[in-house]
């Protein structure tokens, strides 16, 4: 009885040694490569890859900017930033005892605001002779929070309401850039593209493993090759440096063929590698002959199938592109002669075009829905020309108005002042945009260039560009600012300029001061 005992925990232990030994667990060895993406909509000759754009921020990979005549033409149309409606949100706040007694209730409020901007994007293609376009959104939801008062919430959202909007308009077209560069590209560019982390071989990491130690030396020498590996030089090089690795692993598949589970894994792990060898070395159709073997093997047929799509997918991109290889120079330039500048998109001359969906206040307080260009309201006095339903030009005087709201958030007022730059000089009725809005004291820009200071006390503006402002610009302010002593001492020191940024630096500070 003893034997047999003996002879059944001898048995029991050798299986267990054989089992421990063939047991596979693999690990994912990360490996460079480098290559150029190729277009889905190629322009085959090289000699034919130019482009022009509408904007210095467009570029195409593999392509030259000329000044006219592109193959490839870009125009991207920014429609603006509309603002959604602005709430103001009360939440209330309690203090409460330990035993849950209200000492104390308080009250904050916040402003919540969205903004949405569009773009079209259209594409003029020379080569094929075809024209498309498409359409990019942003929204953006804004939160000022914890003013202590409505009033305050209100009065912080008016007075930064077009910073905020101009943030948010940066913020999307910026994105909406980036957007067309990605597009573009994937359709026309020759992309390099270099990474470290995108592909990986399975190397067995059980040390007791028989194939440990060759899979180890097989991990290093391999990311050793690929390491090599530039998307503008060939790779013959690596595949014969390569090529002892790939028959160890052929081998080792001929030598696990048993129909276990850990057998179907060091085979698994052996297609994978020598298919990821040729799949990044170019080489489709023999990534489809391993992709095959991990299917038939059953150990994880997905990735059998991903393989063949890859490979596919490269045999496809190499077919219309009348090209064997993802690694050639790319030669991207700019032939324009156009000089690089920063461009700042809040005050792109392009946006004076924009058609804004507005509210019409009129002198009756009726409210009516219209569209407006940007750039008339610039150059609005005492009339304005809107477009109705029918996308007519219609003229509205100003004395039949009171005030004009746009949902990108810009406001124009009617007031009363006489004009230094307008037609008409008399003390009328003219439109202006609302560059500040205080309890006592608001800041107007007319016609883009005459800025109109209106205090609360009177009914009437005074343009800043008159003969008493130009000559006596400190004498004069001071004089409309009897109300705030530390605000003229301010004035007389020559703190304020007769500019935008000055004159709004002086409005917010004499309506704090007034306002105490």
């Amino acid at each position: 009885m003893k034997k047999t005992l003996s002879l059944l925990v001898i048995i029991c232990c050798l299986t267990a040694t054989k089992i421990l030994a063939q047991r596979a667990n693999l690990d994912r060895e990360y490996f460079k490569t480098s290559y150029v993406d190729l277009p889905k909509i190629p322009i085959v000759d090289d000699s034919k890859r130019t482009f022009t754009s509408s904007s210095r921020n467009i570029f195409l990979e593999g392509f030259s900017r000329v000044a006219k005549n592109g193959t490839l033409d870009f125009r991207f149309n920014f429609h603006g930033t509309e603002i959604g409606e602005v709430d103001i949100k009360k939440n209330k706040h309690e203090d409460k005892d330990k035993e849950g007694n209200v000492l104390k209730t308080t009250y904050t409020y916040d402003v919540i605001c969205s903004y949405s901007s569009s773009a079209t994007v259209s594409i003029s293609n020379s080569d094929s002779g075809e024209n498309s376009s498409f359409t990019l959104t942003e929204d953006d939801n804004y939160a000022s929070t914890g003013h202590k008062t409505y009033s305050k919430a209100s009065a912080f959202y008016n007075n930064n309401r077009y910073s905020i909007r101009d943030k948010y308009r940066n913020k999307h077209r910026n994105s909406m850039i980036n957007q067309t560069n990605s597009k573009i590209n994937y359709r026309y560019g020759y992309v390099p593209v270099t990474s470290n982390q995108a592909q990986h071989f399975w190397i067995i990491a059980t040390k007791k493993h028989p194939e440990f130690a060759n899979h180890q030396e097989a991990s290093e020498s391999l990311k050793a090759i690929f390491s090599k590996m530039q998307y503008d030089l060939p790779v013959d090089e690596l595949y014969t440096e390569a090529q002892p690795w790939i028959d160890y692993f052929n081998d080792v598949a001929t030598r696990y063929n048993e129909d276990d589970k850990q057998h179907k894994k060091v085979r698994y792990a052996s297609y994978y590698n020598i298919a990821k060898i040729y799949l990044n070395l170019d080489l489709p159709e023999k990534v489809k002959k391993y992709a095959d073997l991990i299917i038939t093997n059953d150990y994880d047929k997905k990735d059998g199938k991903r393989l063949n799509r890859n490979a596919e997918e490269l045999i496809k991109d190499f077919t219309i592109n009348e090209i064997s290889t993802r690694h050639f120079e790319v030669v991207t330039e700019d032939l324009s002669n156009e000089p690089d500048v920063e461009i700042v998109y809040a005050d792109d001359p392009a946006e004076e075009s924009e058609k804004a969906v507005a509210f019409l206040i009129t002198a009756t307080n009726d409210t009516l829905q219209t569209t407006v260009a940007v750039e008339e309201l610039t150059k609005a006095s005492a009339a304005i020309q809107m477009l109705d339903e029918n996308n007519t030009a219609k003229e509205v005087a100003a004395t039949d108005s009171k005030q004009i709201v746009l949902t990108t958030g810009d406001i124009y007022e009617v007031i009363n002042f006489t004009s230094s730059v307008a037609s008409d000089k008399t003390n009328a009725p003219k439109f202006a945009k609302a560059i500040y809005q205080g309890d006592k004291i608001s800041l107007y820009e007319h016609m883009g260039k005459e800025y109109v200071l209106k205090y609360s006390n009177t009914e009437k503006g005074v343009s800043t560009m008159s003969k008493d402002f130009v000559f006596g610009f400190n004498k004069k302010l001071a004089a409309l600012s009897t109300e705030c002593e530390a605000v003229k001492a301010k004035i007389m020191a020559n703190e304020y300029k007769n500019s935008k940024e000055g004159l709004l630096a002086y409005s917010q500070a004499y309506d704090a001061c007034a306002s105490e």
